[in-house]
């Protein structure tokens, strides 16, 4: 690996880029997979540069991997750093088949650039894009990423909700992979805006799934909903009214918020309380839709 100002460029296996980014600390790692020859990515460099300095104290890294071809390696590729003033660690992705060194980025990289990677091992987040990423959207995924999905608090989906999750020091059994919320009303609002995914009927519930930045929320044990697949989803917004717990003591929902390989982990500390209390009737037929 190298700086702005060093002669010589590293040559990676993808085991290697993929080491850099594994380790079990909560250091924020932006991987960045670029060529001279592409405009997009010449674009975004600068902004990534600087929005990741900015982040530093937070522990952000930022890493370029060079898809350019072996030829440039020597001088071309080091000439273009310096020139362009590219203050960030660099190395050249010594690599030729893209089915074996794609899938270990992201299964669904097609091996077009630019394209870029976020993770932080402490929290579970992982994001990866396979496009240009404006600035302020990149700003964003590094917020998500420092605070696990959770920089700015989710307000809770339930009225005066009480929030039951898994101590994560208790390793006595086995861990839930959701947060409850109980509540004296069963309204129940999303968290956070996206797209109906899927709605589901089990049993006597109803459950929801929204998308976001393929990030999926689930809300589970639904006892009646009038959202549809395909429906858009804002912030806050009514979706449904909850059902009552096993014991039939208060209307219980289950919430699971996950990526397409793993969940993300949440307890009541990644949640604020409702201030605003708004509906409180248990029938959906009864209230104006909002």
């Amino acid at each position: 690996m190298i700086s702005a100002n060093s002669q010589k460029i590293a040559k990676w296996k993808i085991e290697d880029v993929v080491k850099s980014f594994s380790a079990k600390n909560d250091t924020v790692y932006v991987v960045n997979f670029w060529a001279t020859f592409c405009k997009p990515c010449v674009e975004e460099i600068p902004d990534f540069i600087r929005i990741v300095n900015k982040y530093k104290k937070q522990k952000v890294k930022l890493l370029l991997v060079s898809l350019d071809l072996p030829s440039y390696v020597a001088v071309r590729l080091p000439a273009f750093i310096k020139k362009n003033n590219y203050k960030t660690n660099h190395v050249w992705l010594n690599e030729t088949d893209a089915d074996h060194f794609c899938p270990m980025i992201d299964p669904k990289w097609s091996g077009a650039i630019p394209s870029t990677i976020i993770v932080n091992n402490s929290n579970g987040y992982k994001k990866f894009t396979e496009d240009q990423i404006t600035p302020e959207d990149f700003e964003k995924y590094l917020q998500e990423a420092i605070g696990g999905n959770a920089v700015n608090k989710y307000v809770t989906p339930m009225n005066e909700a009480l929030a039951i999750y898994d101590d994560p020091k208790d390793t006595a059994h086995v861990k839930r992979e959701y947060i409850i919320f109980k509540s004296d009303d069963s309204a129940v609002y999303s968290i956070a805006g996206g797209k109906v995914s899927m709605i589901a009927k089990i049993d006597h519930m109803k459950v929801v799934i929204i998308e976001r930045d393929k990030t999926f929320y689930t809300y589970s044990n639904l006892g009646s909903t009038f959202l549809k697949k395909g429906d858009a989803v804002k912030a806050n917004q009514l979706i449904g009214y909850a059902a009552f717990d096993l014991d039939g003591y208060k209307p219980s929902l289950e919430l699971y918020v996950s990526t397409a390989e793993k969940n993300i982990l949440l307890t009541k500390a990644d949640f604020v309380k409702r201030k605003d209390k708004r509906l409180t009737d248990h029938s959906i037929d009864r209230n104006a839709l909002q």
